[in-house]
């Protein structure tokens, strides 16, 4: 059974974009086809006009759950990726890069700490530095901060939006909450449920720093994607 139809959608250089969808449409599986950990078995994926297996060294993942190495601290856990991509050398030669890479997510104090003295909000800090030490174009991130209580929820995403803009990479972020795109994106793609289509791209072109409440274009943007989801969530199965 093919989980999307014709789902079609680009991400420009230096672009936020968010997917939002209901639960199940395939959100975290369109990250896979474009970061090649899977293979897509009909249409076509590309990167920069390559396809992800030639381009996966472009692109790096923050995954739901931080995915740390318990037995490294924060630093080598920074470089874990940089090691796996290219060698212990490169390693050794990116640790001050490391270093500025977790002061630049809060952690400059933290680097011999492990993971186990890490709240989970530090320990998701330290993914996102692991992921920019590769000196990736593009950051995938699949739900990064759904396991974050509501404060550090926050707290992570005013981080990640001053990281893209110091950075200026490329990011397509995954999330089902719609507080979440409508803070953080240049541009919302909108998908439905399964087989997924887009069902519209919307520009967010409110300036940064975003507070939802009390922005009367931020609070309807929010009701329109609040009824398009209750509308979602009421349709009816195909039997």
């Amino acid at each position: 059974e093919a989980i999307y139809e014709d789902l079609s959608f680009s991400v420009g250089r230096g672009e936020f974009v968010c997917l939002l969808g209901p639960s199940g449409c395939g959100k975290s599986t369109s990250l896979r086809l474009i970061g090649d950990l899977l293979a897509a078995h009909s249409g076509q994926v590309t990167i920069d006009g390559k396809p992800p297996s030639q381009a996966w060294q472009d692109v790096a993942f923050v995954f739901q759950s931080p995915r740390l190495a318990p037995w490294r601290n924060a630093i080598d856990n920074v470089l874990l990726g940089v090691e796996l991509r290219m060698g212990k050398e490169e390693a050794r030669r990116r640790q001050a890069r490391a270093s500025e890479l977790l002061a630049m997510v809060g952690l400059a104090n933290s680097a011999h700490k492990y993971p186990s003295m890490l709240s989970g909000g530090e320990r998701q800090r330290v993914a996102i530095a692991r992921a920019l030490a590769v000196d990736p174009t593009i950051v995938l991130m699949d739900e990064p901060f759904s396991a974050l209580d509501p404060n550090t929820r926050r707290r992570m995403r005013s981080e990640i939006e001053s990281i893209w803009q110091r950075t200026g990479r490329t990011v397509l972020l995954v999330t089902h909450d719609i507080e979440e795109a409508i803070v953080l994106a240049d541009r919302i793609v909108l998908l439905s449920n399964k087989p997924t289509r887009v069902l519209e791209s919307i520009p967010v072109t409110v300036p940064r720093p975003r507070r939802l409440v009390g922005d009367p274009d931020l609070e309807a943007l929010r009701d329109r994607l609040q009824r398009l989801f209750q509308s979602l969530e009421t349709e009816p199965e195909d039997l």
